[in-house]
């Protein structure tokens, strides 16, 4: 008789739903990932100003359950609240004999994870990926996002941060909480080293949701025009964005240098992949990140990295590529040049290897 499986339950405050298919979706992977060896089931409710009453979507997708409750959303603030927590209600009927609650980022939903373990009688670990934990951000926290962390913590049985990076920033708000780090992972055989590329050695890449609180895209267009002022009129950068890129595509034709971009929008894991494996260096110019899943997708692309001090860029190694100051665009363009008059011959199989200490097995 073959051992019973025990019973995982993924909750998380970002999801894939029918009205943002991305945002989340590390956790949906997961998920996945822990179904190889666990019974694996996700819960996630969303309001969806088009509905009328309380909708369920349930599939199985790659070996997970997944229950997406959506509902109505209210301006008066008690009926949103009400309505949402018929929905939780709605997903934890549908949900049997769970042994574990896995919780990804606190806010805003720390409180339905509170209620799902307590709904299980069962263990509760969160973890942790959001970049609401650094000074500024914590200094703008409201009083209900105070309220939830501090009753969050409360019944957390294991605090886990995906770096070391958002570990220290954690301190602050969970001073006495003991956080152990597990990173985050990537596919390991769908970022790979291209067998041949075609580029004249000046094509960069950048990928992200150029929110431009953290991300800082507008670094991407002042380095890029200063390549250009300096000589390097054969530079080039592809963005990659699932957010709207329109804004970003109009500064490029302001600042003269849209030949200089190709803007290209939401895109599969897949797709991703090929671009890495078709340019010469990645830069991420983020003013803050807790992991940065895109560095380890660069590496294990063999390509090189500019990156600021955030996340698991922190302290780059040179043999990977050349680490910059944050908000510095000639800081920037200065490594992009670098880049360019290959000043240092990379090893990509080197950089992969870097990038290998995210596997799936590892994690």
């Amino acid at each position: 008789m073959s051992a019973v499986r025990r019973h995982i339950l993924i909750m998380s405050s970002w999801y894939p739903t029918r009205l943002d298919l991305f945002s989340g979706n590390f956790v949906e992977r997961f998920a996945q990932l822990l179904s190889a060896e666990y019974q694996v089931s996700v819960i996630h409710t969303r309001g969806d100003a088009s509905c009328t009453k309380i909708e369920e979507d349930i599939r199985e997708e790659n070996g997970v359950r997944t229950v997406r409750i959506y509902h109505p959303v209210h301006k008066n603030r008690f009926w949103h609240w009400l309505t949402q927590r018929k929905a939780l209600n709605r997903a934890l009927d549908l949900v049997e004999d769970v042994d574990l609650v896995f919780a990804h980022v606190i806010l805003p939903r720390g409180l339905q994870f509170i209620k799902a373990k307590n709904y299980y009688h069962c263990p509760l670990i969160v973890m942790e990926h959001a970049s609401y934990y650094r000074t500024e951000a914590r200094k703008q926290m409201s009083r209900l996002q105070r309220t939830i962390l501090k009753r969050t913590s409360v019944h957390i049985n294991e605090l886990l941060a995906c770096s070391d990076f958002l570990k220290k920033d954690m301190k602050h708000v969970f001073p006495t909480t003991k956080t152990t780090v597990l990173h985050n992972f990537v596919d390991t055989q769908l970022f790979s080293i291209a067998d041949s590329k075609q580029t004249s050695g000046s094509a960069f890449i950048h990928v992200s949701t150029l929110d431009e609180q953290v991300k800082d895209p507008h670094l991407l267009l002042e380095a890029v025009k200063l390549c250009v002022q300096n000589g390097y009129s054969q530079v080039h950068m592809t963005i990659i964005s699932d957010q709207p890129t329109r804004k970003w595509e109009d500064c490029a034709t302001e600042l003269g240098i849209s030949g200089h971009f190709k803007f290209i929008g939401p895109s599969s894991w897949e797709s991703i992949a090929a671009e890495m494996r078709q340019h010469d260096a990645f830069v991420l110019c983020s003013s803050y990140e807790t992991f940065s899943i895109v560095l380890v997708e660069a590496w294990l692309s063999g390509i090189p990295t500019i990156t600021t001090p955030v996340g698991i860029g922190q302290g780059l190694d040179p043999s990977l590529g050349i680490q910059i100051p944050v908000k510095n665009a000639k800081a920037l363009a200065a490594a992009m040049q670098a880049i360019m008059d290959k000043t240092t011959a990379y090893d990509p199989q080197k950089i992969r290897e870097a990038g290998l200490e995210f596997s799936e097995e590892k994690v």
